[in-house]
Order: structure tokens, then sequence, then C-alpha cells
């Protein structure tokens, strides 16, 4: 094969990995705006379609439910959200690094955390979308260790299940509760919210020191 022929060739393979990449993108974000809107359990496999304007067998040569959709979608939240743009590589992390990261997954507004937050309420009366969150959680922790992995904080702490369920129930609480005027409540107890991660880690570095 000639050299401008394998050039050609590779081109044609980068346009269809683009293509693919697009379509699947396409296709997350119009499950993204109906489960937003109607819930995950309202959400149906029909209703992305119409919402991605894709047809039924270009949508199902990708995903075969709404599940599949739901986990691509926030993978790709932790990679944008975190990975991407909190934890640029190359920057090094220390302890307060941590806590503000902490912090902004409980005050940060943007559709991954409400996407999120319609994951946690889920986990309790489905077990595939438990699973989903336990393969999320993993590529969480995945995340941190690469992110502070020169940082000096344990390993313990990164993978504190207390801490992870803590944050969570506070994301879940932040986002379920602003009909009520929950966030508003939150944002004028942020620092003593801070106080209380700090004082958590605190004590665990203490405990870890005897």
């Amino acid at each position: 094969m000639s050299r401008i022929s394998s050039i050609k060739e590779e081109g044609i393979l980068s346009s269809k990995r683009l293509s693919k990449d697009v379509r699947k993108s396409q296709i997350q974000h119009a499950a993204k705006e109906i489960i937003l809107k109607k819930g995950f359990f309202n959400t149906t496999m029909d209703d992305v379609i119409v919402c991605s304007g894709m047809s039924v067998g270009g949508v199902y040569h990708y995903y075969k439910n709404v599940y599949e959709i739901f986990y691509d979608t926030m993978s790709q939240g932790l990679d944008y959200g975190e990975e991407r743009n909190f934890l640029k590589a190359g920057e090094r992390h220390d302890l307060d690094t941590f806590v503000d990261f902490m912090m902004a997954k409980i005050f940060d507004d943007n559709d991954y955390k409400e996407l999120f937050a319609i994951l946690l309420e889920g986990i309790a009366r489905d077990q595939k979308l438990l699973r989903i969150y336990k393969k999320l959680n993993i590529k969480y922790i995945d995340i941190l260790h690469r992110a502070f992995r020169d940082s000096g904080i344990s390993k313990d702490i990164l993978e504190d299940r207390f801490l992870i369920f803590f944050t969570h129930s506070l994301l879940i609480g932040y986002a379920s509760f602003e009909p009520l005027g929950g966030k508003e409540s939150f944002q004028k107890n942020k620092d003593i919210v801070k106080k209380m991660i700090l004082l958590y880690l605190n004590e665990c570095q203490g405990r870890k020191n005897k």
C-alpha cells in the first residue's frame, strides 16, 4: 500500500471514529435533556430516539437501553467535570485542593450534578442503577488516586466510604430540596459544611498518627 493510500485510509478511519463519537454524544445529550425533564424512570428509548433526531436503528446500534446511555453520560461527566477541568494533569494538589474538590461536588450547579442526584435517588429501588453507581464510584476513586498521587493524602482518605457517602448525601439534599429553598440554605451554611469536612479529615489524620 502506498503512503498516500495509507494516509487516506487513516483519514477515513479517523472520520468514522469521530462520527461514532459524535453520534453517541448526540444520543447522550438527548437522553440527558429528557431525564432532567421527566426523570430517569419516565424516560424511554422512544423518547431518546425522537429527541436525538436519529433513526431507531441508528440509536440502537450504539445503545440497547436507557441504562447504557445513562452510564456513558455520567462517565463522560466524570471525565469532563473532574479529570479535565478541576483535576488538571500536571498540577500539584494538596489537602486544601481535596477539600475544595469535595465542596465543588456538593455546591456546583451543572447538569451532570443534577443527573447524579437522580442516580442517587434511584439506587435504593433499582439494582441496575446501583450497579451504575458502583461502577462510577470505581472510576471516581481512580481519578482521585491519579490526581492526588503526589499530594501526601493517604489512600484511606481518598477511598473513605463515610466521606463519599457524606458528600453524596449533601449533594442529593442540595439538589432535592431546591423547591423548598434548600440551595439557599446550603449556600448560607457553606462555611460550616467545609468545617465539617475538615474536622472529619483531621480526625482521620489523628487516628492514623496514633
